[in-house]
């Protein structure tokens, strides 16, 4: 193709599913413009032809009213033969998929870009108009830093080609749960695509992800994605609760603008010290890494000292000693130094704790009655005086031992307390977390361990950090929950029935639906969600009866299709 109305044709750009993006350039005024060519050919029925090319003229009208540097311009839409084109601003740069993959951007680029985004968005709904189709292959990057969004009135077509063609076209990854089943959409739709393209970027893995496209579908409209700081490490449970309400299943759920969300995730990132993004495929490397424990500083005195016992004969055991070569010499001088230096923190160490121990001691014997008195041989404790001593390799003699006086209690220092005394503190336990579910009854396991169970609801003591807990009940879904202590004292988790999803189309459409004997409020085709078990469905339709038995499985899509016999 050389030219297409008065424009020249100076390359291709790429190709689409319903056509081709070239470069061309306005003959008239020399501006160079971008021409996305739509084939509406591809509408066998002329009266459904007639109707959706009226529909994009006014679309891409529509369109061409926002004036925004967020969003790429469009300056003419018309037709030629049966190829429809809309001539728009052409942008130097790639899309936001081919930066993922070739250059991923870092923390303080990504924020920008979906700062930018939103708020192009924003400027759009306010004016009534909802793209629809938010991706990365519709936001173009300009010099590097500015986001651009483009299609704005194209996706509205290609959604109708969908319907048209009854299958889906592309992979609908970032789909909001009610476009993908057929719902009306507003701004919060495109900003429910807006949030998975944040966790794309922040964690390199999509949050909705399947082998088909039915179940794809059944994920984005039933399913709640992997928390984010488990496939990143660098950032925070805050980031997980903005992207969690950025992609919650009902709209009025979500955030009010675009806006609002993209500054608190910007906020919740900032939160996090040293967060990054990833880039595609990264996560479970990150993953890896993060569950590799740090390496353990082994004190000194334990590692040389087996060796220097067999180095260093102990005083006096040996006899006048014959001239040793001088690396020796020095080998034994160094050996000495560290035995020294070791020695001096053991006995430091030893005192330090020794003198904590007694004056905790002083003060159970002030206030436990009776335990001044008390036998420390009876309870089978050491005496202070049989603590450890730090000694010389081969020497019998130590260093000064500290001893209590006469006059003080010794036995305070191993008696136990006394009864209904409080129980000394562990610094890394805590008092306990509450852990509920509703409905209760469900088997709660924590980090794997089965001493770490117990049945909803009840109360676990947990130690400081991360945790993993499980839930299980029977007609439920498993549950997991990642758990910081001590920030979270009380959980509750709101466990899902086990539930499939069953696509019922008819042959006629608009057939009434009984399930079980039940009539449903819906008409085909449509798409219910019902908990496993078997159902017997009736279609009716002009008063003919068509029953067919179901199975739902869990997180199952069965479909269904019915097709009533001509009279």
């Amino acid at each position: 193709m050389e030219a297409i109305g008065r424009y020249r044709i100076l390359g291709e750009l790429g190709r689409g599913a319903m056509g081709v993006v070239y470069r061309a350039q306005d003959t008239t005024i020399g501006r160079e413009v971008a021409i996305k060519t739509i084939r509406l050919s591809e509408f066998t029925d002329d009266a459904e032809r007639q109707r959706l090319r009226d529909r994009l003229f006014r679309e891409a009208q529509s369109a061409g009213l926002l004036s925004h540097p967020g969003i790429v311009t469009i300056y003419d839409v018309a037709e030629e033969g049966d190829i429809a084109y809309i001539a728009m601003e052409c942008v130097d740069g790639p899309t936001l998929d081919r930066l993922i993959t070739t250059d991923p951007p870092d923390g303080a680029l990504v924020l920008s870009l979906l700062s930018q985004t939103a708020a192009a968005l924003d400027f759009a709904h306010k004016r009534g108009i909802v793209h629809r189709d938010i991706k990365p292959a519709n936001i173009m990057i300009h010099e590097g830093r500015n986001a651009k969004i483009t299609d704005f009135g194209v996706a509205r077509l290609q959604s109708l080609q969908m319907t048209q063609a009854g299958s889906l076209v592309g992979t609908p990854n970032y789909m909001s749960p009610e476009q993908i089943q057929g719902h009306a959409v507003d701004g919060r739709s495109d900003q429910f695509s807006l949030a998975v393209i944040a966790y794309e970027l922040l964690t390199g893995e999509k949050p909705f992800a399947a082998e088909s496209i039915a179940a794809l579908a059944y994920r984005i409209a039933r399913e709640k994605p992997e928390d984010v700081h488990q496939l990143n490490p660098t950032v925070d449970w805050p980031v997980n609760t903005v992207l969690q309400r950025g992609l919650a299943k009902a709209p009025a759920d979500r955030y009010p603008t675009c806006s609002d969300f993209a500054f608190a995730l910007e906020n919740a990132c900032r939160s996090c010290r040293r967060w990054r993004p990833l880039p595609p495929g990264a996560s479970q490397q990150m993953a890896t890494v993060a569950g590799t424990p740090a390496p353990k500083l082994v004190p000194p005195a334990r590692v040389t000292q087996p060796d220097l016992r067999d180095a260093t004969p102990a005083p006096g055991s040996e006899a006048a000693p014959t001239p040793a070569p001088r690396f020796l010499r020095v080998l034994r001088l160094l050996t000495a130094l560290m035995l020294a230096v070791g020695l001096a923190a053991a006995l430091v160490i030893t005192g330090l704790r020794y003198l904590d121990e007694r004056r905790d001691a002083a003060v159970t014997a002030a206030v436990s009655p009776g335990s001044g008195t008390e036998d420390p041989g009876a309870t089978g404790a050491p005496k202070p005086s049989a603590m450890p001593q730090a000694e010389l390799p081969g020497d019998n003699t130590t260093g000064p031992t500290l001893e209590p006086q006469p006059d003080e209690p010794t036995s305070a220092v191993t008696t136990p307390p006394a009864p209904g005394s409080p129980p000394e503190p562990d610094e890394t336990a805590t008092p306990g977390t509450r852990l509920v579910t509703n409905p209760p009854g469900a088997l709660l396991v924590v980090d794997g361990s089965s001493d770490l169970s117990c049945q909803a609801p009840c109360t676990l003591a947990l130690s400081k950090g991360r945790h993993t807990l499980a839930a299980t009940l029977d007609g439920y879904r498993r549950t997991l929950r990642i758990l910081e202590i001590p920030k979270e004292d009380e959980i509750f988790l709101n466990l899902d029935r086990s539930s499939g999803t069953v696509m019922i189309r008819s042959e006629p459409p608009g057939a009434a639906i009984f399930i079980n004997g039940d009539a449903r409020s819906e008409r085909t085709p449509a798409m219910l969600t019902l908990p496993v078990g078997r159902y017997t469905l009736d279609l009716v339709w002009e008063g003919r009866r068509e029953s067919q038995d179901v199975q739902v499985k869990d997180a199952a899509i069965t479909n269904v299709a019915i097709a009533f016999p001509a009279r």
